[in-house]
This record gives structure tokens, sequence and C-alpha cells, in this order.
């Protein structure tokens, strides 16, 4: 794969506005893939509402309509807690000649220096940095290129920090889950597979 996009995340559940991350950045940075890992145990939340099965296999549905998207069961797989760092050096490995860029929103980006081997992580992919609302972009981390709608791009030589401003991600899975358990409709928010999903396995009630 010569440009793959990854995406980590407890996905619990995976939503439209993980979806609209997923395919402005592909759209915007011409990816030729996009990989969702779904974490097992993340380092820096607590532990997931749903098992690691149930938010793999949403994933999975949500993803299996676009051709460049893909679950992928690395992390889960781990059946520990799995840093990023770890995730990417191996992808790394497994893609000599690709070109991986990590995308990430505001909202992680803001604690980044509190990752592990964070600044490796500069080193071993390119970093895309998405709008979240209520999140202010972090300039002080890294030198970074903000991309508007319409600017060209090209990839450096070596990773790179960009910025993406104008994604727009209205809704969280934390949403999700509290209008589930108050017994709301939260179907707009995700796909229709995964919301019958929701309803099936009667997860967040």
């Amino acid at each position: 794969m010569r440009r793959m996009g990854i995406m980590g995340g407890t996905f619990d559940p995976i939503h439209m506005g993980h979806l609209d991350v997923a395919r402005a950045s592909a759209d915007r940075l011409h990816l030729d893939c996009v990989r969702l890992l779904p974490s097992n145990i993340p380092p820096h939340r607590g532990r997931p509402a749903t098992s690691p099965f149930h938010r793999f296999a949403m994933v999975a549905l949500a993803v299996s309509p676009f051709e460049r998207f893909r679950v992928s069961s690395m992390e889960v797989d781990a059946m520990e807690k799995r840093y990023t760092v770890d995730t990417l050096e191996r992808l790394r490995a497994e893609n000599p000649n690709g070109e991986l860029l990590f995308v990430l929103g505001t909202d992680m980006y803001r604690d980044f220096e509190t990752w592990k081997n964070y600044r490796a992580m500069f080193t071993l992919a390119h970093i895309v940095v998405v709008h979240r609302p209520g999140f202010a972009f972090r300039e002080d981390l890294a030198p970074h290129r903000v991309l508007r709608e319409g600017d060209p791009v090209t990839l450096p030589g070596k990773p790179a920090v960009f910025y993406l401003p104008f994604v727009e991600q209205r809704v969280s899975s934390t949403d999700i889950r509290e209008a589930c358990h108050r017994g709301d409709d939260a179907s707009r928010w995700v796909p229709p597979a995964v919301w019958s999903y929701i309803g099936k396995q009667k997860l967040y009630s």
C-alpha cells in the first residue's frame, strides 16, 4: 500500500464523525487506504463500555460500504494495552516503502506529549490532526502546515504534521452511549448497520 491512513480509537461506538474524518483525510491527502484500528484497552482512557469483539464488529460494519476503508484487528489481537508508537513501528516494518499518515483529533493531539515515545511518532508517520469542536489545535508542539480546502498537497520526504481545520465532528461516542442509555433515538449519528447491531446486541442500554 503506497499511502495509508491510520485511525485508532475505542470506537465505542464508531459514528458518522469518525467516517467523515476518514473520508476527508483520504480525499484531501489522496490516501490509497485508511485502516481503522479499534483498541483493546486504550492507554489514555478508561476501559471501554463494550468488548473489543463488539467494537471490532461495529467498525467492520461501518467501513464495509467504502472501498478504501479497512478494519484492522492488530490492536484487538494484542489482548493488552498497546501503545500507538508500537503499532506505528510494526506498520512501518510491514510497509518500508509506503507513506504512513496517522490521523487523530485536536482533543487527542492536545495531550500528545503524554503518549509513550511521542517524539518517535513524528519520525514514523505523517501526523494529520483534524478539528474537534471545543479543542484548539496546539501550534507549539511541532512545526506544521495548515491545510485549507483546495490547497495543493505534496507530502514531503520526511514525516510532517498537517492540520485539517475544516473537518466537522458534530457528535461523540459519549453522546451516543448516553442517548442509548436514556432510550433516545441516536440512529442519525451512526451508520444503519451499526445502529441495527447496537439494537440487536442491546449495547449501551
